[in-house]
């Protein structure tokens, strides 16, 4: 049986009292006259009422239907209220939980309090007695919500923080999508951002997503997009049984999404994507509170996107001008060219041994590219003579760290090149040069990249001699650890090349 059910959407609403501004509270007991009498009792217009007698259509409606309050009685045949009290805790934790029982026992109670009921009721109780325990259990529910709101909005601003200091556009993405399934509960989520070169999104970031899904599903139009989008580009919280377009757009959750919201990603009027959240697990849906914090969520996440985007542009535009510098450079010396590309490659490789992360790798390519760059100071009769260099020549090469340090010092976005440029040519013995460091004195930058320019200049030609192959060079490197390379080094490049 069902009383005073009224219909309505059940995402609409204050965060506290999602159905049109009333809480809904079921009531179940398996004497039917039980029902009425409770719902009777609490039928005065504040509240919307489903009574059941049938406690199998409880545990149903506890899994279909976003609920304030449970009143069930605590012994029902075979399936008791603890059992009740059970499923609301999976699929609604914040619910409050009364029981009623006509056989109160220091064992029933102690069952309840574990069970984490919020009251426990002996019946005959009065209507002043259920209503004042339902208000005071709304009451400590409201509480706990606003504590959790507040709590949302401080770990968003830490959360904030951490993103303006992230410049990598992956671990950006992974940080704010997991972020996000941990602040707002949710068991699915997906970050999809917009390529204005061809008008698409493209998925990349996902959690709870099939990796067949995540495959086959790499692109999106924005029209097909916007089936979710909302294409007014707004915030949007989708109802339990939300569009077939949106289930569509995630398939492997056909059917079992109980709860969805989406954030379009924006900055200063620009749009870079969205942000998708789900709740598969859980029935609590998604609330308008929620949707505010994730507002906020996304706002920032836009804007640390732009960030990154911004620097990333920059970076491009610099390191451009940086190779054709560099280039510029090898275009001197036919017996060069590709040299710094291929001491990059490489490098890389190496730091891969070294379990190197991405953003180091960053400042390597730099750093590898630069690396020369003070060679552009050497006269042309020196960098280009066919025969060895005689002591004086020699000096002159020498000053190239130190002239391409100068070079880039003063220019903040070069500067993590500078430990590759100056010490590229020390070794672990000390003797070599600009300033004869020794060991680990040399930064951990120079020793890698001295392996590096090592195996290129072994393994190329030069005016007065034929390169080694490269099976060689690398023979080499590892016949010189302890004297000209770090050892630690030289064993991750015979990993990387053996």
């Amino acid at each position: 049986m069902e009383a005073g059910v009224k219909s309505a959407s059940p995402l609409a609403g204050e965060e506290t009292t999602p159905r049109g501004g009333k809480p809904t509270i079921l009531v179940i007991d398996d004497e039917e006259s039980v029902c009425e009498i409770v719902a009777e009792m609490l039928d005065d217009g504040e509240y919307d009422i489903i009574a059941t007698a049938d406690p199998h259509q409880g545990l149903k409606l506890i899994e279909s239907r976003p609920l304030e309050v449970i009143i069930t009685d605590l012994m029902m045949g075979e399936i008791s209220g603890v059992d009740i009290l059970n499923a609301a805790n999976r699929s609604q934790p914040d619910v409050v939980l009364i029981l009623m029982t006509g056989q109160p026992t220091i064992e029933n109670a102690v069952s309840v309090v574990k069970s984490g009921a919020f009251e426990y009721l002996v019946k005959p109780f009065t209507a002043e007695q259920l209503k004042a325990t339902v208000e005071g259990g709304l009451s400590k529910q409201k509480l706990e919500r606003e504590n959790i709101k507040l709590r949302e909005i401080v770990s968003l601003h830490e959360i904030c923080e951490k993103m303006g200091s992230t410049v990598q556009l992956e671990p950006l993405l992974d940080f704010i999508i997991e972020t996000a399934l941990k602040e707002f509960e949710a068991d699915m989520g997906a970050i999809l951002l917009y390529d204005g070169k061809n008008g698409q999104l493209e998925l990349k970031a996902t959690k709870g997503l099939s990796p067949e899904f995540v495959n086959e599903n790499r692109w999106f139009s924005k029209d097909n997009a916007s089936l979710w989008i909302e294409s007014s580009s707004k915030p949007y919280l989708y109802d339990v049984n939300f569009s077939a377009g949106s289930q569509t757009f995630f398939g492997t959750a056909r059917g079992l999404v109980k709860s969805a919201i989406s954030q379009p990603l924006l900055a200063r009027g620009d749009f870079f994507g969205v942000l998708f959240l789900m709740r598969t697990h859980s029935l609590k849906p998604f609330t308008l509170g929620q949707l505010a914090s994730l507002a906020i969520l996304g706002s920032k996440a836009a804007t640390a996107i732009q960030s990154y985007k911004l620097y990333d542009d920059l970076q491009e535009t610099y390191l451009a001008t940086i190779i054709a510098l560099a280039n510029s450079i090898e275009a001197r010396d036919k017996y060069t060219r590709g040299h710094t590309e291929r001491v990059w490659s490489f490098a890389t490789a190496i730091a891969n041994q070294l379990g190197w992360p991405p953003e180091k790798k960053v400042e390597l390519r730099m750093g590898a590219i630069l690396h020369d760059i003070g060679k552009i100071a050497v006269p042309d009769r020196i960098l280009n003579k066919q025969g060895l260099l005689t002591t004086e020549e020699f000096e002159v090469m020498k000053r190239h760290p130190v002239q391409g340090a100068r070079i880039v010092e003063g220019i903040p976005f070069l500067e993590p090149a500078l430990p590759y440029i100056l010490y590229h040519h020390e070794r672990y013995d000390g003797k070599g040069y600009p300033y004869g460091l020794k060991g680990e004195e040399v930064p951990i930058q120079g020793r890698l990249l001295a392996v590096a320019d090592t195996l290129d200049a072994v393994s190329s030609d030069r005016p007065y001699r034929k390169g080694k192959k490269f099976s060689e060079a690398v023979e080499e490197v590892i016949r010189c650890a302890q004297t000209q390379f770090d050892p630690s080094i030289a064993e991750a490049c015979k990993s990387a090349f053996n």
